[in-house]
């Protein structure tokens, strides 16, 4: 970092204060952060040595109970080779041991006992191990991992029905754990190279130029599953089931190394905003599940005071109430997925009016599994409301369950929706999508078979299809430490699909025309936000459904015309203030 960017990053943390020394940290929910992020760990049969595995088959069992199965999915990444079963019906395979595979199994998980099974074979080298993400969710309830670790079984041979429930596997030996998936020689990383290398070199696929270091482990965080900076250029992370952190610089190098607890009144925040010293949140807390505003009026360093401001009903895991940011208007902008509503009414005044369902055929068809069977029109909504929560305004309806939302520089809105995995092969199957908001405006997401087709006039066409994945941050790039190309981008996050797409939009009309590249790949990469920070670098958390948490830094190390630090004086400083929207930026 030059002398001149060093004076940059002086002047947006000069407002810092002096962390007091804690004595103690409070155990949340009487677990440790790490209990929060079972990772997979990379296992084989205990009878073989880490380097020093035959050519051979090796097999796996896991066998686990489920009072209600809403979801499963599951996975797997193996050396070399893997075929997968569930309950001994055969569900896939994959031969890339650098890339998981995943498989959405809700269909085949059933009440009562449930049986993953996987075949690996090593055909090449004296190296083999599986890997395997396994995550249920309970009808109303939470998720839970039965990944791979030392509690798996398995056996070099079989007989027939080895991958089934009535199979005894009374004589199968459990595994050896060689060490987590994303941390572990020589599948995710090289022996004798620096952590901060091994995750740009190993993990990572970036363009040249630009680097990925890991500034805080799962060790610190736990699961992570929403972040932001704040006005000092700390950043608030969210761990999942757990309550607010805050990651500060403790030496004075500008680097984020340090994490305390922030506020433990309210758990598992899916949204955070900084604003003008006070922090707003959408999670579960005195009074249920909530947009808070959080306030630290002794000036402790602990948003000890919570002020509730709008309440909502319905489904609270993962298709509830997501990001918060602050609109171009001095409003809080909220995303909500398609299970959950506020408890009291919209304005008269609101954008969005009247929803329909607009069936095409009689009766509806929805999900046999029953996934939002019943759930009506508007379904997900953007919503607005003012910082005293007294004024709430339905901006847009007929998303599915979008995580995050962003602005331009220009104040124009985007949030980029989910698809509905057990469509895929469907006529009326919709890759996750990237929306441009205006007010008003429907996006025709309907449950099962009645989702609107392109040609319906009043519904408002998609900017740009992004695949099969699941979204989760976003964010525009509106800083000038990275190259040309990618200032004014738009970042996404995708959870499963591991990776980040930049997003180049061009105006057009009234609205944009748009098209994407992956900037950055990873495996794993669980990632679920990221946020730009004051020196201009991209930041982003993993976390999500009990999996390793972490925070992450991407820096370029190209050459950048210092000249572009210097922000000048008066009026001149504010009108190029990089990321005027953000905590730090304001």
């Amino acid at each position: 970092m030059t002398m001149r960017k060093d004076r940059f990053v002086q002047r947006q943390f000069k407002g810092m204060v002096t962390c007091l020394v804690w004595a103690w940290v409070a155990v949340i929910l009487g677990l440790p952060f790490q209990a929060f992020g079972q990772e997979a760990e990379w296992i084989w049969w205990s009878g073989h040595q880490k380097e020093a595995v035959p050519e051979t088959s090796c097999h796996f069992r896991k066998s686990f109970v489920t009072a209600n199965p809403e979801t499963c999915r599951i996975e797997v990444v193996a050396d070399d080779e893997f075929e997968l079963f569930v309950n001994g019906r055969r569900i896939g395979e994959g031969n890339n041991s650098k890339r998981l595979s995943t498989f959405d199994v809700s269909s085949h998980v059933k009440t009562g006992r449930n049986t993953i099974a996987v075949s690996v074979a090593n055909q090449n080298g004296s190296t083999a191990a599986l890997a395997a993400r396994v995550m249920v969710k309970e009808r109303g309830g939470g998720w839970t991992s039965h990944s791979t670790d030392d509690t798996w079984l398995t056996s070099l041979t079989v007989l027939p029905l080895w991958n089934t429930n009535i199979y005894t596997d009374r004589r199968w030996k459990t595994a050896q754990s060689f060490g987590k998936l994303g941390d572990t020689a020589p599948w995710d990383i090289e022996e004798g190279v620096a952590t901060a290398q091994r995750d740009r070199a190993e993990r990572f696929r970036i363009g040249a130029n630009f680097e990925v270091r890991r500034l805080i482990d799962d060790d610190q965080t736990g699961s992570l599953i929403a972040m932001t900076f704040n006005e000092f250029g700390h950043a608030i992370l969210s761990q999942e089931s757990g309550p607010l952190l805050l990651a500060y610089d403790s030496n004075g190098d500008f680097h984020l190394d340090k994490v305390r607890t922030y506020c433990d009144q309210v758990k598992n925040c899916q949204g955070i905003l900084a604003l003008n010293g006070e922090v707003f949140v959408t999670g579960m807390g005195p009074e249920g599940y909530a947009l808070y505003r959080l306030s630290d009026e002794d000036h402790d360093g602990v948003l000890e005071r919570v002020r509730t401001l709008l309440k909502f009903k319905g489904e609270v895991i993962e298709h509830g109430v997501h990001g918060i940011t602050l609109g171009p208007d001095g409003m809080l902008y909220l995303v909500l997925g398609n299970h959950i509503e506020p408890k009291r009414d919209y304005e008269a005044s609101s954008p969005h009016q009247h929803p329909y369902e607009g069936d095409l055929i009689q009766p509806r068809y929805e999900d046999p599994g029953g996934h939002a069977v019943g759930v009506k029109a508007p379904g997900g909504v953007i919503l607005r409301v003012t910082v005293e929560g007294k004024q709430l305004q339905r901006v847009c309806g007929g998303l599915r369950n979008a995580y995050d939302l962003a602005f331009t520089e220009r104040g124009d809105l985007f949030v980029h929706d989910s698809d509905m995995e057990s469509d895929r092969g469907s006529t009326w199957y919709r890759p996750t999508q990237l929306y441009h908001v205006t007010d008003g405006a429907e996006f025709g997401w309907r449950s099962g078979w009645s989702k609107w087709p392109e040609y319906f006039v009043d519904n408002l066409p998609a900017l740009l299809d992004t695949g099969r994945g699941s979204p989760t941050g976003a964010v525009v790039y509106n800083h000038v430490a990275f190259p040309a190309r990618y200032q004014g981008a738009i970042f996404l996050a995708d959870w499963s699909e591991g990776r980040i797409l930049a997003v180049h939009t061009k105006r057009s009309g009234s609205s944009y025309t748009a098209n994407s590249e992956v900037f950055l790949e990873g495996s794993p990469l669980n990632i679920t936000d990221l946020e730009v920070a004051p020196d201009g670098d991209l930041y982003f958390i993993t976390g999500g459904r009990n999996t390793s948490g972490g925070l992450y830094r991407v820096h370029w190390k190209g050459e950048v015309d210092q000249a572009v630090f210097e922000l000048g004086e008066g009026i001149s400083a504010a009108i190029r203030q990089p990321q005027l929207h953000s905590a730090w930026g304001r």
